[in-house]
């Protein structure tokens, strides 16, 4: 089992727990506690001001 720790609540998360998102074409994996984005597909992240808030992220259904 994997476990992750998120960097901005510190809750402690199963990868089974992540919600995914996308941000413009990006897929998105974001905390369900703090939802923050915690990973995007590709290289997004230097392209990207951090932290971003789910709220600023579509949720899939």
């Amino acid at each position: 089992m994997i476990r992750i720790v998120c960097p901005f609540c510190h809750s402690p998360l199963n990868a089974t727990d992540l919600e995914t998102a996308t941000f413009g074409d990006r897929v998105c994996l974001v905390c369900p506690e703090c939802e923050h984005v915690l990973l995007m597909d590709g290289d997004t992240y230097a392209e990207t001001e951090l932290p971003i808030s789910a709220e600023a992220v579509e949720a899939h259904a």
